[in-house]
């Protein structure tokens, strides 16, 4: 498991950025330090939404030696490093005006690229994403490349 977090690191999706985690079993969340409060209200929101299911995909994607990895980039620029320039309006959100966010593949981990900042509306939005990866997963047919969609 430590290769694949030194294998994050190492990817186009981590950004200098980023010099705070959470990690809560194969859900990691990186962002920058001053957006923690963000971090943790998705960290609780996504506590709150699970529950036993939450326990329950952490098992099987801990079993299965994958993680999710929740990247709050803090500007369009960071973001765009990592996803590339994206035609406006991009992700789930994006056409009202909030946070553009973006599911990928890193081998076989899931990456969910949120452009922030992260506004509590977004939090739901973020939470779907999370869904959409752990029913890929459990359906044995994991999602490729894509926008996030309601």
């Amino acid at each position: 498991m430590n290769e694949t977090v030194t294998y994050v690191t190492q990817s186009r999706f981590f950004s200098p950025a980023f010099n705070a985690a959470i990690f809560d079993g194969p859900i990691r969340i990186y962002f920058a330090q001053y957006q923690e409060a963000q971090a943790l209200k998705l960290y609780f929101n996504l506590q709150e939404r699970y529950g036993e299911v939450r326990k329950q995909a952490r098992g099987i994607f801990r079993e299965k030696g994958r993680n999710i990895f929740v990247m709050l980039y803090p500007t369009q620029e960071t973001f765009e490093l990592s996803f590339g320039p994206e035609p406006k309006p991009t992700g789930l959100g994006a056409e009202k005006g909030r946070s553009a966010i973006l599911r990928d593949r890193l081998g076989q981990d899931f990456v969910v690229g949120v452009c922030g900042p992260l506004e509590d509306e977004d939090l739901e939005l973020v939470c779907l994403a999370m869904d959409q990866i752990v029913r890929s997963f459990e359906d044995s047919k994991p999602a490729a490349s894509a926008q996030v969609e309601a």
